[in-house]
């Protein structure tokens, strides 16, 4: 199921995701016992981490029952700020009683192609068998496009086989982990949190146009039978030819 929503505030928006994301983890909890959920790193995740941290919110969710991996990550020590997950631990997953054994970060020890075949063997080895499935998997998307690490013309949108690979992003001169397109369309639901005029235009041939994943890789993210949130601030859904609200 495809939705979009437009809201008038980042806050707004951060609050429609942490109610999605409290719902999912009691539905998902009450079926099958856990919550698995794929976080993103940026600026707009860290407004939604610090608002699930605070109390009142917090104290909705059942932590113990959560698990929580990530969609990329930049190829960083796990306490440099630019890592992903640094940013969720500062924002949200020190601050609320979430298990340690419960956070599975992306290895950064010193050979990423290694350590993405690691970080897969560890989704692999969580998920028993069973072909991996998050429940819930947050992305963003850059202003050319880009979502996770799968960059305009990446190698990434052709893997076939792997469900997690490093990628050399030559624009950022950085190099990365990332879910690939198959492991990110098998998740159950799938919530794009996209703010700022500046990514209007992208937004806009994502949803609306015809270009390929090579030109705006957020089109490759097509849920196999899970369903898709899209949480636009009006920025970046000013070029769109429909606004729905919130």
């Amino acid at each position: 199921m495809l939705m979009i929503k437009v809201f008038s505030t980042t806050e707004e928006l951060c609050n429609d995701a942490m109610e999605q994301f409290i719902g999912l983890s009691v539905q998902h909890i009450a079926s099958k016992g856990s919550f698995v959920v794929a976080l993103s790193g940026g600026r707009t995740p860290n407004q939604l981490y610090d608002l699930m941290a605070k109390k009142e919110n917090a104290e909705k969710i059942d932590w113990k029952n959560c698990f929580f991996f990530w969609g990329d990550e930049r190829y960083v020590a796990h306490d440099n700020k630019e890592n992903n997950s640094f940013q969720a631990k500062q924002h949200l997953l020190d601050l609320v009683p979430v298990p340690e054994g419960n956070i599975f970060r992306i290895p950064v020890n010193g050979d990423h192609e290694a350590d993405a075949k690691i970080y897969e063997q560890t989704i692999r080895s969580f998920f028993k068998g069973d072909a991996p499935v998050f429940d819930l998997l947050f992305l963003g998307m850059g202003d050319e496009g880009h979502t996770a690490s799968i960059f305009p013309g990446s190698s990434l949108l052709q893997e076939k086989d792997a469900l997690v690979k490093d990628v050399y992003v030559e624009v950022k001169q950085m190099q990365r982990i990332s879910f690939t397109p198959k492991l990110i369309n098998a998740a159950s639901h799938i919530i794009f949190m996209i703010t700022g005029a500046e990514k209007a235009a992208a937004l806009r041939e994502v949803l609306e146009g015809n270009k390929t994943p090579e030109e705006y890789p957020a089109r490759v993210v097509q849920p196999t039978s899970g369903g898709l949130s899209w949480l636009l601030d009006q920025g970046a859904a000013s070029l769109l030819s429909s606004l729905p609200s919130a």
